[in-house]
């Protein structure tokens, strides 16, 4: 009966799922065979429907619970009993539990705290996990932990036990096999972190149509549908499945410690008063150690740690990345795939969505709030108001998210130390971090290919000129096939004329060919953004630009960010405009044709007679042309975003891109001030020889018409 109603909730659900937008998710470790208790953390109601639903219907398993008696009414009542959940006060629960321990018909979900901890204060209080809410003060029930060592010292003893009358009798009573209980099968205690992200206020039509039904306003109901239907809709609920735990290896350790016998009560006593303590807190600190990070928390986090009740929003913006990139090295934690990438939006955009929301919270329930010169300012005062336990997450949400982590004293010890650093201290410390990356990315790469390391003239590694009385800088990025060094004497020139120059380096370029083959186009956009966050972060006036297919990367992010101008040279927009046009793709297709037959492919590799040998590669394989046409393809969807003043550079007999390819990327800028200049030029490589200082001294003039008009 449980499976069918476990069904048909599972249906019901996802239709509701697909209904409400709810998004959920897992990850973690692989289910034992073995039986299971779940032991989670309490935030929602729904969790009783939701994590029974996941179980069955990603993993085949079926699941039970406890649940208040207070809930075991009417329609509500009648469901859950078919669903297989029992009153917390129901007489037989412990018995019920304890044979399902024992025979692995169903596996059980308890939340040791007892009840919904909406606040989320919790402490681990000389190694014992504690909750602080009015209805409870100090540590958590252990009557799940009671249940599966007990539940284990049974199956123990049985194994030692040569009556077979007695082992029958134990089986029927328990509905246990016999051969399950002779096998070496063990309860397993997998800790179940519940995260959601992000926690958000505010009335929702459903919430109001609910209200007007059944006229709840004003109800401990009506704020908890507020913030669960918000939930329901609008946020990610993240479950994780910790490593499994085995119930039996506390009893061991016990008697290891202690050598007594299971047969002896008073030992069995003891044993069961010392380590259901151990092992619930062990769970425990799993469950909220294995919580997803997410930004909100950071958000919040570095919020109360900055050293000023002033706060300015770059400043914030600054630490929460330094923040985000160092919880990366803690060992352990569970990010959110947010956080596992480099946040380069939120140095950015101005409009980065988390960040944003996160402010917009702060601001509406009073933690921040602008003074009369417009600068904001923090109430740490009003985060620490105790508020009434039920309306804690409406009324006070970043406290809750911030609970939920503080008790992590690594992470906690890492936003106070950085938050003794100075604005300026900081972003000088995400410039150099940024460029390390990229080195590093170059020299792994170039490992791979040599037997020792890069010399430091190498023409692949990225080229970085800075000073700090520079407050304009530029990123300009090489072409494909080419590296760094392409750019090298134009960087030299603007140096010299007191501009910042970053040359990043493009994988797959500056090693060997070969590894084009394991490169995408989303991997280059990531080297370009990162250069542009290293470069934002030390100076206020950046340009950005770059040579062919980096033309092309300056061009799409010019479309998503704010810059201060973009200088596009020899780029093509299309395929179609490379003067080798049809012979690739057709290649390419073929190629495609022959993998799918599982044959090896023909022209696997393109030959170059390259203008610039010392720098260009002289070949390079047929998969990577297709990454180049993705980034063509994005920019030409894109670029009519592109609002920022625009140099347009193109050698008007180039051997390889049509020079109608400058004049489409002129006609469909946005750009108030815009300029193409055509030159003549015989090569495609117009950055280097004896007629590339005058492509030095147009971008040069562009830059200083671009600072006048500002």
């Amino acid at each position: 009966m449980i499976k069918v109603v476990l069904w048909i909730s599972s249906l019901f659900i996802a239709i509701i799922k697909k209904l409400s937008g709810a998004n959920i998710t897992t990850s973690g470790e692989g289910l034992p065979d073995a039986p299971v208790l779940f032991l989670a953390n309490h935030f929602t109601r729904f969790e009783t429907f939701v994590v029974p639903y996941l179980l069955f219907s990603k993993h085949k398993r079926i699941s039970r619970s406890l649940a208040d008696d207070t809930v075991f009414v009417g329609w509500l009542g009648e469901y859950m009993r078919l669903a297989g959940s029992i009153s917390n006060k129901n007489e037989a629960r412990d018995c019920i539990i304890t044979e399902d321990f024992l025979s692995g018909k169903a596996d059980w979900i308890i939340y040791p705290e007892g009840h919904m901890v909406k606040n989320k204060e919790i402490s681990f209080d000389d190694g014992e996990f504690c909750i602080h809410t009015t209805m409870r003060e100090g540590p958590v029930h252990t009557g799940a932990a009671v249940l599966a060592l007990k539940s284990e010292m049974m199956r123990e003893r049985m194994k030692g036990v040569s009556d077979e009358a007695e082992i029958k009798r134990f089986c029927r009573r328990h509905k246990l096999d016999k051969i399950k209980l002779s096998h070496d099968v063990s309860l397993s205690i997998v800790p179940l972190s519940i995260t959601y992200y992000p926690i958000r206020t505010g009335e929702n039509r459903l919430l109001l149509l609910i209200d007007k039904w059944f006229n709840l306003r004003g109800t401990r109901l009506f704020e908890e549908l507020e913030i669960e239907i918000n939930l329901l809709m609008d946020a990610n609920m993240h479950l994780h499945f910790g490593k499994p735990i085995s119930a039996r290896k506390y009893i061991h350790a016990y008697q290891n410690a202690h050598k007594g016998s299971l047969e002896d009560s008073s030992f069995t006593g003891a044993l069961i008063d010392k380590q259901r303590k151990e092992l619930i807190n062990d769970a425990m600190k799993k469950v909220y150690g294995n919580m997803q990070i997410n930004f909100d928390h950071i958000f919040i986090l570095s919020l109360v740690t900055m050293p000023t009740l002033k706060v300015c929003p770059t400043y914030l913006r600054t630490l929460i990345y330094k923040n985000v990139r160092e919880l990366r090295n803690i060992k352990g934690l569970n990010l959110h795939p947010e956080l596992s990438k480099e946040l380069f939006k939120l140095i950015l955009d101005k409009e980065y969505a988390p960040f944003k929301s996160a402010l917009k919270i702060a601001q509406v329930q009073k933690i921040l709030f602008k003074d009369s010169e417009g600068e904001y300012l923090f109430d740490k005062k009003l985060l620490q108001k105790r508020y009434d336990f039920n309306k804690i997450r409406v009324k006070n949400t970043l406290q809750v998210i911030l609970n939920e982590i503080k008790w992590q004293k690594e992470l906690v010890e890492t936003a106070e130390k950085n938050s003794l650093f100075s604005e300026s201290e900081l972003k000088m410390d995400n410039f150099h971090y940024l460029q390390q990356r990229d080195l590093k990315y170059y020299e792994d790469e170039y490992l791979r290919y040599h037997d020792s390391m890069p010399k430091e003239d190498a023409v692949g590694k990225p080229i970085v000129l800075y000073h700090d009385k520079n407050s304009t800088g530029i990123v300009f990025s090489h072409g494909y096939m080419s590296a760094p060094a392409e750019a090298k004497k134009l960087a030299e020139y603007l140096y010299a004329k007191g501009i910042n120059v970053y040359i990043p380096r493009l994988r797959g370029h500056g090693t060997d060919p070969e590894a084009l083959k394991e490169v995408s186009s989303e991997e280059w956009e990531v080297d370009f953004e990162r250069a542009f966050t290293a470069m934002r972060q030390v100076c206020d006036k950046v340009f950005i630009g770059g040579f062919s297919t980096g033309g092309l990367l300056a061009l799409y992010h010019g479309a998503q960010y704010e810059v201060d101008g973009v200088m596009v040279i020899n780029s093509a927009l299309k395929l179609n405009n490379l003067k080798v046009s049809y012979v690739v793709p057709t290649l390419n297709a073929f190629n495609e044709m022959i993998a799918y037959l599982h044959a090896k492919g023909i022209n696997e590799w393109i030959e170059n007679d390259s203008e610039n040998p010392k720098v260009n590669y002289d070949k390079h394989p047929l998969s990577s042309v297709a990454e180049m046409e993705k980034v063509m393809t994005k920019v030409e969807k894109t670029l009519d975003k592109v609002t920022a003043p625009i140099l347009i550079l193109q050698g008007d007999n180039d051997p390889v891109v049509n020079p109608k390819s400058a004049k489409l990327i002129y006609d469909n800028v946005q750009s108030d001030f815009k300029k193409m200049i055509l030159l003549p030029r015989q090569k495609h490589s117009i950055l280097q020889g004896n007629e590339a200082e005058e492509v030095y001294q147009s971008i040069y003039r562009f830059i200083v018409d671009v600072l006048k008009r500002t």
